[in-house]
């Protein structure tokens, strides 16, 4: 979020003002859609702040009241990948202010990312959408509907050595620009899949979703090369898209699980690694006549490899790593494996070697819940977690 030209910063009208009667206004940090963001100080504690102004001169009243409660609302979810809402208001001239954490620098908004390097490999869109699903999930449960997800209102900021650590901007600023089209109570749970699902599809083919209206949305895998994204991705992104909300995914938890399940396999993987260098050398067409030619030369020598392969695959299917599949109530407990934190929270897949772990589960005001977890090779095991809700102190 670099700063405007100073011929821009010098127009605007709102740099000095105090807004919220506690932030004064230093300078502009970009602008989004209906919206412009601030960076600004408060002016009683040593902190700076984002403050976003929308432009709610058009919007009926009524409009503007449901974004302002909304955006208390937000204020309440304390959930790591929505963006935090400290305050808002509106001004006498029909702005709205909304003062929020101020983002670490050195981001970009996913639309940013994939405008620039094109479409994601799956092992990193796989942990975006995640942590997106963990987001809109928490806001579903204070009975918040994002309502128009898309690669613009997602930014990827670096924390704790991850470069793409989630935080989703925005909620309910859409339907504010287009209040009156569509009336904010017609929206539930399965907009926001098939928003989350739309971008999925803009993550892994490059191509946002609406470019793709027609009678059939052409499956992802058909858009890449093969190979290089999991075969059963297809299905779970086209239910997320259904035009029929009662056929879409019916939550963000099982859609999130869904997409848990979608993994490369080894050789998937290795293909991939291939075909991201041959990406960025400009010659896959060239890596797929390689392709064809390395599948000739592997037929022909499979009959001699053959005993080879016979010997390690003991070998191999007993050491081959297990998967554990974790879900917990509350989805932002606190998980250790085997002693080891988790860094990432509720719905998380693990790779394991075969063997016994424990998995501990707490949170403040939560019972501490502990699980024996026996790991298979190559097989994936549910463990749901539902840690009751710790009993009140007693009164002194």
């Amino acid at each position: 979020m670099s700063p405007p030209d100073g011929h821009t910063a010098a127009a605007d009208p709102l740099l000095g003002e105090i807004v919220l009667d506690r932030y004064r206004v230093e300078r502009k940090l970009e602008s989004r859609r209906g919206a412009g963001v601030y960076l600004a100080r408060a002016l009683n504690a040593d902190r700076s702040v984002a403050v976003e102004v929308v432009d709610a001169a058009a919007a009926p009243a009524d409009a503007v009241d449901r974004f302002l409660e909304t955006s208390r609302t937000v204020a309440r979810v304390g959930h790591e990948n929505v963006v935090e809402i400290l305050n808002g208001g509106r001004s006498p001239r029909g702005a709205i202010f909304v003062a929020m954490e101020l983002e670490p620098t050195g981001g970009a908004s996913l639309a940013e990312v994939i405008a620039k390097d094109g479409p994601m490999l799956w092992d990193r869109s796989q942990g975006i959408v995640q942590q997106l699903a963990a987001a809109l999930g928490a806001l579903h449960r204070q009975g918040v509907v994002h309502g128009d997800v898309c690669a613009e209102d997602v930014r990827l900021v670096p924390r704790e050595g991850r470069r793409d650590f989630v935080k989703l901007l925005d909620v309910g600023v859409a339907r504010l620009g287009a209040a009156g089209a569509a009336a904010p109570a017609t929206l539930d749970a399965r907009a926001d899949v098939y928003g989350l699902g739309g971008l999925v599809y803009h993550m892994v083919t490059g191509r946002p979703l609406e470019t793709e209206r027609r009678a059939e949305i052409a499956a992802p895998t058909s858009l890449r090369p093969a190979g290089s994204l999991p075969a059963e991705l297809d299905a779970v992104i086209l239910r997320a898209l259904e035009k029929e909300p009662e056929q879409r995914w019916p939550d963000m938890a099982s859609f999130a699980e869904a997409v848990a399940r979608c993994r490369l396999t080894r050789r998937q993987s290795v293909r991939v690694e291939a075909l991201q260098i041959a990406e960025l050398r400009g010659k896959t067409d060239a890596f797929e006549i390689d392709a064809r030619r390395r599948r000739r030369l592997w037929s022909v020598g499979s009959v001699a490899a053959a005993v080879v392969i016979a010997i390690a695959a003991l070998h191999f299917i007993q050491s081959a790593p297990g998967h554990v599949q974790i879900s917990t109530v509350p989805p932002d407990a606190d998980l250790k494996f085997n002693g080891l934190a988790v860094q990432a929270r509720s719905p998380v897949v693990l790779d394991a070697a075969p063997g016994r772990y424990t998995l501990v589960v707490s949170r403040a005001g939560f019972v501490t819940a502990e699980r024996s977890v026996e790991v298979a090779a190559r097989q994936t095991v549910s463990v749901p977690v539902d840690a009751p809700a710790a009993a009140p102190s007693p009164a002194p």
